[in-house]
């Protein structure tokens, strides 16, 4: 038995290494693995100005609707009504926007400085349609319709040369900071227009003796007259519109930037003529927007309110004196105004603007008919007329001044009777 395990082991020993050889793993030498490198932590990108989309131009009428506190359409039939009657022509309702639309935009601008909603912005359209009413004796004046004792209470100057009822810039001023004091007596923007048109004390009278308004959204059902009802829910039927122009089928005008009203302050004395120069606008434009001065050969010593149009060339300096030449025109119409009898309510007042302002409409029918022509390749041309301006051109056929100066090749604004202008680009 040992003899035989002596000659096996001898040819078993290989065999036994070779296994043991073939299951084990050689070990493989290992360096520790560097740590990750630390990063700082990326902050919040943001976009570099100049490569950021500009925004676009504000809204204004949806600014205008955004500031608006008082009931909707739906506060009382009525509001409906006066709606549809005022856009019963629709065309003709977007015009007389249009041909407001800087007032309307400077009153709200007004409104929003005073913290006043919004809807008084469209006060003057149910008082005057925005027009400068010259006042007679003890009547009302300016857009705001305001009679003399409440101009003494506002601190408004009013003298046969120059009455402050019609300066757009201190009666703005004025309406609105009595606006928003009413409001913060009152509590109510709704009784702050009843106010407005029957008196603050006599209102306050009246809610001393029956009390307040309920809390239902429609008129305040306090005792008023038919005619102070009738103010506010006309108030109420025009900011409807602006809320819903889709509605009744109309289209508000775009603003243009070059309208917009700007105070200009006057260095050295003037007369109206010699400002009216340095503005490129005609005498009635001028006064279209300085009302107050009651005469043509007044001087201007302290500021005027003109078109950004206007204001940008006034403000380039003096030009060559002109003669102080009156405008017989206008002067005879403020004085028949100021000599027409005094009708005993405000119907009859609203029926005297109404007229003039239906005589208005047809003078510019009339005189858009016979000096707008078309001519070959759809340019349409206009003939200037007496007291026109480039301003109440651009304003009438809905474009800006820089575009007819940009037409017609025009250095300045100044235009002259019997000119002929293109209303279109050249083909």
């Amino acid at each position: 038995m040992n003899s035989l395990r002596r000659r096996l082991l001898p040819s078993l020993m290989p065999l036994f290494l070779t296994a043991c050889a073939s299951t084990m793993t050689p070990r493989v030498p290992t360096t520790p693995l560097a740590a990750a490198p630390q990063t700082a932590p990326v902050n919040d990108v943001t976009m570099s100005p100049k490569l950021m989309r500009p925004a676009p131009p504000a809204d204004f009428w949806g600014s205008m609707r955004d500031s608006f506190a008082m009931p909707g359409c739906e506060a009382d039939p009525q509001v409906m009504a006066w709606a549809r009657t005022y856009t019963k022509m629709p065309n003709r309702f977007e015009q007389q926007v249009n041909e407001v639309l800087p007032l309307i935009v400077y009153a709200h601008k007004s409104a929003m400085q005073h913290s006043v909603a919004g809807e008084f912005a469209l006060l003057p359209w149910v008082e005057s349609q925005y027009r400068h009413v010259p006042g007679a004796k003890n009547r009302p004046a300016g857009m705001w319709q305001i009679m003399p004792q409440t101009a003494h209470t506002l601190g408004l100057r009013v003298d046969k040369n120059y009455d402050e009822r019609l300066d757009i810039t201190k009666s703005t001023e004025s309406v609105m900071s009595m606006m928003r004091r009413y409001y913060d007596d009152l509590g109510d923007w709704r009784l702050v227009d009843v106010a407005y048109n029957a008196g603050e004390f006599g209102l306050k009278r009246t809610i001393d003796k029956h009390g307040g308004p309920s809390d239902d959204d429609g008129i305040p059902d306090v005792p008023m007259k038919a005619n102070t009802r009738e103010h506010l829910v006309k108030l109420m039927a025009i900011a409807c519109i602006v809320r819903d122009p889709a509605r009744f089928n109309v289209q508000l005008p775009r603003q243009d930037n070059q309208d917009s009203l700007q105070v200009v302050h006057v260095s050295n004395p003037q007369s109206l003529a010699q400002a009216a120069k340095q503005s490129g606008l005609s005498m009635g434009d001028l006064r279209d927007f300085n009302p107050a001065f009651r005469t043509t050969k007044a001087t201007v010593s302290s500021s005027l309110l003109l078109p950004k149009s206007a204001a940008d060339q006034y403000k380039l300096g003096p030009v060559d004196p002109v003669a102080d030449v009156p405008d017989p025109t206008a002067d005879d119409a403020d004085v028949a105004a100021a000599d027409a009898p005094a009708k005993s309510s405000r119907k009859g007042k609203a029926a005297k603007v109404s007229k003039a302002a239906t005589a208005k409409a047809s003078k510019n029918t009339k005189t858009k008919a016979t000096s707008d022509a078309p001519v070959k390749n759809d340019v349409v041309i206009h003939k200037v007329d007496n007291g026109e301006s480039l301003w109440t051109i651009a304003r009438r056929h809905q474009v800006s001044v820089d575009q007819l100066m940009k037409w017609n090749g025009l250095q300045t604004q100044a235009v002259k009777p019997g000119q002929v202008l293109r209303l279109t680009a050249s083909k």
